[in-house]
């Protein structure tokens, strides 16, 4: 029996609260981590279930209005409702740097120990997310477009850092992160991207594919293998839908029965 392919898997991308069943149909069997920007979008969503889209619960470090609306109580009351937390984290040009941080300290805390992935941004601000993940002992943490220096990686790295990267990243930067750490993105709609919709990996996997020397199949594979990987670290795995939980499973075990790791 031949495995069904693996769909695409965007770990981070932006969509509406009120996107409709046809728009999400639309994107068929790919899989989307999508992002909200504030606790009023959380918990417009919170009840929303379905395989195609993974929501997370965020407050956007670069949207005024979204810190202002921060509510730690809220935050918790909703937390047990997502796999995904997301996106948090740090924007130095977004303003307001003192209220930023203690906000994502605020948000590591709660989640530390919580069975949740949680996509962080972190513009302009590497180094320092990089220092509160560290003092956080953050478990779970996937860096979404992050554009460190070669210290500021590996110190990520060393913090257990997964990270999400996209088709406006450089092979330098690319190149600077381990193979079992890394998903793709579109950050959709961002514009220096230009994905034409959420779920538009194909020239990040090419990028990959490129970086790696490998296939683009490969590199899905891959990407799958180490969603899976952290997904059982952090123990998000049993808040995701079975349907995702087992996508890579079901795939690598009809592919290589005698492997219990992935082996790429």
């Amino acid at each position: 029996m031949t495995p069904m392919p693996l769909p695409a898997l965007d770990a981070h991308a932006h969509i509406a609260p009120d996107v409709t069943r046809p728009q999400i149909a639309a994107l068929g069997e790919a899989v989307v981590f999508a992002m909200t920007r504030s606790l009023t979008e959380a918990a417009q969503v919170r009840n929303q279930s379905n395989s195609t889209l993974i929501w997370g619960i965020g407050v956007h470090p670069g949207v005024a209005a979204s810190r202002e609306g921060r509510d730690p109580d809220q935050f918790q009351k909703l937390l047990p409702s997502f796999a995904l937390v997301g996106e948090v984290g740090l924007d130095r040009r977004g303003g307001d740097w003192t209220r930023q941080r203690a906000i994502f300290h605020e948000i590591l805390t709660i989640v530390r120990d919580e069975p949740v992935l949680v996509s962080i941004h972190s513009t302009g601000a590497a180094t320092e997310v990089v220092s509160h993940l560290y003092d956080s002992s953050m478990r779970g943490a996937i860096l979404h477009w992050f554009t460190g220096d070669a210290t500021d990686t590996q110190r990520a790295i060393g913090a257990g850092s997964f990270f999400s990267v996209n088709a406006a990243m450089t092979l330098e930067q690319i190149r600077l992160l381990p193979r079992d750490r890394v998903l793709c993105e579109t950050d959709f709609p961002a514009r220096k991207v230009r994905a034409r919709k959420p779920a538009d990996i194909e020239r990040a996997e090419l990028l990959l594919s490129k970086a790696w020397g490998v296939s683009p199949d490969e590199v899905r594979a891959t990407t799958w293998w180490n969603l899976r990987t952290l997904s059982e670290q952090t123990g998000a795995i049993e808040r995701l839908p079975e349907a995702v939980a087992g996508a890579d499973y079901l795939y690598f075990s009809m592919r290589f029965p005698e492997s219990s790791a992935c082996p790429l």
